[in-house]
């Protein structure tokens, strides 16, 4: 089984940057690679009109992921789309999250095989290289506690996020922060434990490189 969905107001754009079928998309070998390995990548493609996006791909679905999706008694996903899913899930809760703007697997007799999304760019730039170029030291700690801040809020809301570090945090351009590398952002329905929002915090701040 094949499923592939692209935003009306995106597909005369995708189509002619040669991305406008799930075929294409896992075919696709232009624009530039920004991360590669045995699952999948992630390559920046500019569009003819100068435009930015970012197609995420998985060539297949580890079967190991697919048997922790069934022990929790989920239906079982490819990466990308469990990523396609906390977007949504983090957007309509209020976060700042990536738009995702096409997206599409195959299966084979009901188990995930390969996938990707097409999403939009943050516009700004993730707190770890922000915190690296930026010399004003009350800037700094400003988007620190901002970043400490929206974590905080997550945990509030009942969204467990393994992959809390800086370079996941975005300081957007209008001062806010945004969220990318959520797919394995999860919702558990009541706030995070204490010791485990102390656990977090303490790691987020481990990571938050040294001047």
């Amino acid at each position: 089984m094949e499923h592939f969905e692209i935003s009306a107001e995106w597909r005369d754009a995708l189509e002619a940057a040669g991305l406008g079928t799930l075929q294409s998309c896992l075919a696709f070998k232009d624009g530039i690679c920004l991360s590669s390995h045995l699952r999948g990548d992630t390559r920046k493609v500019t569009l003819a009109d100068g435009r930015i996006v970012f197609l995420k791909r998985d060539f297949f679905t580890f079967k190991k992921e697919m048997a922790k999706d069934l022990l929790r008694f989920k239906k079982p996903q490819p990466k990308t789309e469990k990523e396609r899913l906390a977007f949504a899930m983090a957007r309509e809760a209020g976060f700042i999250a990536p738009e995702v703007i096409a997206w599409g697997q195959t299966r084979h007799c009901g188990f995930p095989d390969r996938a990707c999304l097409i999403m939009l760019p943050l516009d700004g730039v993730d707190l770890d290289k922000y915190l690296q170029g930026e010399k004003d030291e009350a800037k700094c700690k400003s988007f620190i506690e901002k970043a400490e801040q929206t974590l905080a809020m997550l945990q509030e809301k009942g969204f467990d996020w393994p992959d809390h570090k800086p370079e996941h945090f975005f300081v957007m351009n209008d001062g806010s922060i945004g969220l990318i590398d959520l797919e394995r952002l999860s919702f558990i329905g009541k706030p995070l434990g204490e010791a485990k929002c102390v656990a977090q915090l303490a790691r987020f701040r481990s990571l938050l490189p040294k001047k």
